[in-house]
């Protein structure tokens, strides 16, 4: 290529930089660390699912135990496990004005 310009400069580097190794030392360290990693991520999971289980068992056993009163005073009152839809009617009074407006 005479075209009477000079050839494009390369650039090159006096020292190999290396982004790692790749022998079978640090492949096996990079397996190891990453068992270690997965096993590790494995049991947190398990803990954190354990105690969520716990507090929310915590949570509603709490709230079993303050409305047991509530039950029992359905059972009372002859509560079998249905609901009852109802309408409270009041008597009507003559100085009520609600119903003209």
């Amino acid at each position: 290529m005479e075209n009477g310009r000079p050839p494009p400069r390369r650039v090159t580097f006096e020292q190999e930089i290396q982004s790692g190794a790749t022998g079978w030392l640090s492949r096996s360290i990079a397996v190891v660390l990453s068992v270690i990693v997965l096993v590790t991520a494995a049991m947190l999971s398990v803990l954190l699912l354990a105690v969520l289980f716990g507090v929310g068992a915590i949570v509603i056993g709490y709230f079993w135990w303050k409305t047991r009163a509530l039950r029992r005073q359905a059972r009372e009152f002859g509560d079998d496990g249905r609901t009852v839809d109802m309408e409270v009617v009041q008597k009507y009074d003559p100085d009520d004005d609600s119903a003209r407006r």
